[in-house]
């Protein structure tokens, strides 16, 4: 793979990645909004971005692949994976921080308070709007752009995120 094709594709999935974590903040962020009416800076960063989301956007990315996909088979099966990997990162993030980042205790159809059946049908939409929106046009842009912007972002969000998981990281390892 030539140089000028990796730069694109490591613009690619670090443009997802911002997305899609700022999409999950986004979500956060309204929900506590809608069901407690107060603005919660959600997640663990500083940014306006919840790096779970992009996380498991990129695992189910893993999964399926860039073949064809059936929106209902993305839907019913991104539900899950999501789910399941929403309740096994709850309990790392636990373990390693002596925290509880989130509960879905007063939620309908919770699942171990960690997600619940409302939470796993909003990640299937997700991951439809990821795999049929977001991926698609991270793609397009990978090739329109010019190839120093594909470059300059991805080092200044690289750098931006890594240097705030950094600071956050150490302020929740320090509490």
């Amino acid at each position: 793979m030539s140089k000028d094709k990796i730069s694109r594709a490591v613009f690619r999935y670090v443009f997802e990645f911002m997305v899609a974590g700022f999409i999950g903040w986004l979500y956060e962020v309204i929900t506590v909004w809608i069901l407690w009416d107060y603005f919660d800076n959600r997640g663990m960063l500083h940014m306006p971005i919840i790096p779970i989301y992009a996380v498991g956007a990129f695992i189910l990315l893993a999964i399926f692949g860039e073949k064809k996909r059936n929106p209902v088979y993305v839907f019913l099966f991104s539900a899950v994976i999501t789910t399941v990997f929403e309740l096994g990162a709850s309990y790392i993030l636990e373990f390693i921080f002596h925290k509880q980042f989130w509960t879905y205790k007063a939620w309908w159809g919770s699942i171990l308070d960690r997600s619940s059946v409302i939470s796993s049908a909003i990640f299937g939409l997700f991951a439809l709007i990821y795999f049929f929106g977001l991926h698609k046009i991270s793609g397009k842009l990978s090739e329109k752009l010019p190839l120093p912007v594909c470059t300059g972002f991805s080092v200044i969000a690289v750098t931006a995120v890594v240097t705030d998981f950094v600071i956050s990281v150490n302020k929740l390892i320090n509490c």
